[in-house]
């Protein structure tokens, strides 16, 4: 239960802060479907790394699992902007 959790609140505080950096005045995307799928990028090798590289016996194997759903939710969310 607690992949699901931190899958959401990963996506949900990763698009927050995507919308308070556009606020504020840091960053305005051009297009904010290629910037959600560059975000899910980042998670990607996020998970490629917590799968591969960091591989030690108390770190458990559910960050990468977490990592690629919230790699896939960020694609998905990005197919509703064009």
């Amino acid at each position: 239960m607690y992949v699901i959790r931190w899958s959401v609140i990963l996506v949900l505080s990763s698009l927050a802060l995507m919308w308070l950096s556009v606020v504020i005045g840091w960053y305005q995307p051009s297009s904010w479907q290629y910037s959600i799928r560059v975000l899910g990028g980042v998670y990607f090798f996020l998970a490629i790394a917590a799968s591969g590289v960091i591989t030690h016996q108390s770190y458990p194997k559910d960050w990468a699992f977490i990592f690629l759903s919230v790699t896939i939710t960020l694609f998905g969310i990005s197919l509703f902007f064009h």
